[in-house]
């Protein structure tokens, strides 16, 4: 516990970061720390130390700080621009480091530059899937899935860690980065709005997606354009409270971890069960906003009860503490 004053100044100069992406680095961050404190003394903890040479906590934010290739101001692709989306990314702003980076987005994208759609610049579509909320669980082939989506990552990075190839159409060179890939994808499959998506028509009515031919103008892209008091929703859902994050860290979080169920089944159905289990947990997030029709630029604007703000932060705790135990768990089952 003598580590808990240093580590409060620090998630409290991360909560000053105005970055939000995939549950925003005090997200991952704590998902990774909660898993570590679970595998600590473990096979798999001794294994994890091996091939990252650091731990969970630290490598959950790679995968975001590998979105700054492609977004130099040169326009160049595959090149990273030396200012990374958090202040996290400065541990991997070194040489190799960020050739590693360019070299996991050139080979898992056609091409990447700043404004580069997710089909192109592939490596951003790995870090969600957006099933509809009318749906009752994930099932590839429904509208918002792929076969590389978040659940399909998610299996590759294991696959990879298991010493299996990973299935195309990824490119993942090694366990190492594989394994900075699925400690950030985990809390990815966590955040409601990085899993689930209302489908909105002009008058701003809910439509299901998978019922008749799917309009593309309907996809609210993970919440990415609702807005919601002057904000983005995704953003919100993204943003966790440094005072939640440093609670978590210190040890609430491990310990309310440890009392998450183990999943039924086999690990190659987890990632499937574990995003159903997030579009049903979030829904709710969702069902309970009213939206305005869609306006000229494409957004629809919400509005939503009270308590959201209360009930949002209730939800990402609990996404987070689950995610911490399920990667655990799913490293405790690659390497027993």
């Amino acid at each position: 516990m003598r580590t808990v004053p240093k580590l409060v100044a620090v998630l409290l100069l991360l909560a000053s970061s105005s970055s939000a992406q995939a549950f925003g680095p005090l997200g991952h961050q704590t998902v990774g720390g909660i898993a570590d404190q679970l595998l600590r003394g473990s096979a798999a903890a001794a294994r994890v130390r091996s091939i990252l040479g650091s731990n969970l906590q630290t490598a959950a934010v790679w995968a975001d700080c590998a979105k700054g290739v492609g977004q130099a101001r040169s326009g160049a692709p595959f090149v990273y621009d030396g200012s990374g989306p958090y202040p996290e990314c400065t541990y991997y702003e070194n040489p190799a480091s960020q050739r590693a980076m360019e070299a996991f987005v050139r080979r898992n994208a056609t091409r990447c530059y700043a404004n580069s759609s997710d089909e192109v610049c592939r490596h951003k579509s790995y870090h969600y899937t957006d099933v509809a909320t009318t749906q009752p669980r994930y099932a590839r082939g429904l509208v918002g899935t792929s076969d590389h989506d978040l659940v399909a990552a998610i299996q590759a990075c294991v696959a990879v860690l298991r010493g299996q190839p990973a299935p195309a159409p990824f490119n993942l060179a090694s366990k190492k980065e594989a394994l900075r890939l699925l400690s950030h994808y985990l809390g990815d499959l966590h955040q409601p709005m990085h899993v689930l998506s209302v489908y909105l028509d002009a008058a701003g009515q809910v439509v299901d997606p998978d019922a008749g031919v799917f309009d593309p103008k309907t996809s609210t892209k993970g919440a990415n354009t609702i807005w919601l008091k002057g904000a983005k929703l995704h953003a919100l859902w993204d943003g966790v409270p440094g005072r939640l994050a440093t609670r978590l860290l210190a040890g609430e979080g491990a310990a309310a971890a440890a009392q998450v169920p183990v999943t039924s089944g086999g690990p190659e159905g987890w990632p499937e069960a574990w995003a159903t289990d997030t579009l049903l947990a979030g829904r709710a997030a969702l069902s309970v906003l009213s939206f305005a029709p869609r306006d000229a630029s494409g957004v629809w604007k919400a509005s939503a009860p009270a308590d959201y703000k209360a009930s949002r932060e209730a939800l990402q705790r609990e996404q987070m503490i689950k995610a911490g135990a399920r990667l655990a768990a799913l490293l405790q089952d690659i390497w027993p």
